[in-house]
């Protein structure tokens, strides 16, 4: 039976992207200068706090990091800020890119939550799934997500995820990762 392309539900989506800085005689993922917004128009890291999704996906990568003798990444405020403030876009204005809708860079977004460490840093987006187990296993079977989730460079993480009704895909999720250990998440929930 063919589905009428209006009722069509959207596959799941995924982009990973790193900001690495080639340096001779270096490994290929090295610090990357992040530069402060002269003038950010919000500072949100205090207000953030994971809902239960996002804490189960934070302990299926730090179990699958300890498979691998990686160490646990932190949640920390500024980049589960920034991760958050990602996916809330994204679901309420309905897009899917590492580049906001109002062209703020994915990087620019980490550093105007208060994430302005000269570190490695990297975001994966997903779109479609509203678990942290369909989420952590679209990012595993995908190389360049899968990288992210492994990487030695990285010691912080943000998790976002929202919902928008309206929108394309329904659930948005965005993980930023940085090499700094900043202020960790302490709210309980």
């Amino acid at each position: 039976m063919r589905i009428p392309q209006s009722t069509r539900r959207p596959l799941p989506v995924l982009r990973a992207l790193v900001l690495a800085l080639a340096v001779v005689g270096a490994s290929s993922l090295t610090a990357a200068a992040a530069t402060p917004s002269s003038a950010p128009s919000f500072v949100t890291g205090y207000g953030f706090c994971a809902d239960a999704e996002e804490r189960a996906f934070l302990r299926l990568v730090n179990n699958y990091r300890a498979q691998y003798g990686r160490a646990p990444l932190r949640l920390t405020r500024t980049l589960g800020a920034a991760a958050d403030h990602h996916s809330i876009d994204m679901a309420n204005k309905n897009y899917f890119s590492h580049t906001l809708a109002g062209g703020i860079t994915w990087s620019q977004n980490m550093s105007n939550h208060g994430y302005t460490y000269s570190t490695a840093r990297a975001e994966n987006i997903a779109a479609g799934y509203s678990t942290a187990q369909q989420t952590f296993n679209q990012w595993k079977n995908s190389a360049g997500h899968n990288a992210n989730m492994l990487s030695a460079n990285f010691g912080a993480i943000g998790i976002g995820r929202a919902y928008g009704a309206s929108s394309t895909y329904k659930w948005y999720w965005t993980a930023t990762f940085g090499g700094y250990r900043d202020a960790a998440v302490t709210c309980s929930a």
